[in-house]
């Protein structure tokens, strides 16, 4: 009769197994976030393998973020706090209008959760690269001019009131040096550029946005508080004046899990 080890090794990776099996049961909903998962007895019997089997199951799927293991619990489905973001209407200045900081802070207001962000603003070199790319020539001028950059770690919490203490997003906003050093833009706190923007008389109206998706860096990992190797968006948006000049490049980086992005697509009468 062969041992439990043995017959872990004769049936294969049973750890791998035994993650995707979870893994697939998590995606599908059949376990709901903060939903409690299995225990390791109960999957030691289930599948007739050694603890060790389970634990290297349950290993790899906290260090994709998908579970959390609470001491004297067990392990159960990571709560994630998901936004849902319109694209398409999130900086639109008729709708920030009203808003007296930017439109991230006002979005996850509407949400119903708390918020914090650190904001720091720096001056670089138009030859500075935003996702492969000079950011001077995404702005449309000179690579000798300087460029302004605030960058941001946004956090958002549960609600009203409580801790904002998950990493959201890390936002770089880009603009020409010449054009805003002037403006409120150079102070590092919460503005509404697109009433700064406008007041210059370079207000934003179109958009285009390159998507993608990739592996997070170490940096990256470590400033969102991200478990193990993990996917992330990184959003590059380029926006454009009423007379089609650019005016803005937000290069933002969000977690793979925990937000929804809708885009409303219009054609031309042409």
């Amino acid at each position: 009769m062969p041992s439990q080890r043995r017959r872990d090794t004769l049936r294969g990776d049973v750890s791998a197994r035994i993650a995707e099996d979870l893994r697939q049961a998590i995606l599908s909903g059949e376990y709901a976030e903060g939903d409690r998962l299995p225990s390791t007895s109960e999957l030691m019997e289930q599948e007739q393998v050694s603890s060790l089997s389970v634990r290297h199951a349950y290993q790899a799927l906290i260090g994709e973020g998908l579970v959390v293991a609470v001491p004297k619990k067990g392990f159960y489905v990571r709560e994630s706090l998901c936004m849902t973001w319109h694209m398409t209407k999130w900086q639109d200045p008729q709708r920030l209008e009203n808003v007296q900081t930017d439109g991230w802070t006002a979005d996850v207001e509407a949400a119903g959760y708390s918020h914090r962000q650190t904001i720091s603003v720096s001056i670089l070199p138009g030859s500075h690269m935003v996702a492969g790319t000079p950011v001077a020539e995404r702005l449309g001028i000179p690579e000798n001019e300087r460029v302004v950059v605030r960058s941001r770690v946004r956090y958002i919490g549960p609600g009203p009131g409580e801790p904002a203490n998950e990493p959201e997003s890390l936002a770089d906003s880009y603009y020409a040096y010449n054009c805003v050093k002037d403006t409120r833009i150079m102070e590092p706190e919460s503005v509404n550029t697109a009433q700064v923007l406008a007041d210059l008389g370079c207000p934003m109206r179109d958009h285009f946005d390159e998507l993608t998706p990739r592996i997070a860096s170490r940096q990256e990992t470590e400033r969102l508080q991200l478990s193990g190797v993990m996917a992330v968006l990184e959003v590059v948006r380029t926006t454009l004046t009423t007379s089609g000049k650019p005016v803005l490049v937000l290069h933002q980086i969000r977690p793979g899990n925990g937000s929804k992005y809708i885009y409303q697509v219009g054609y031309g009468d042409g």
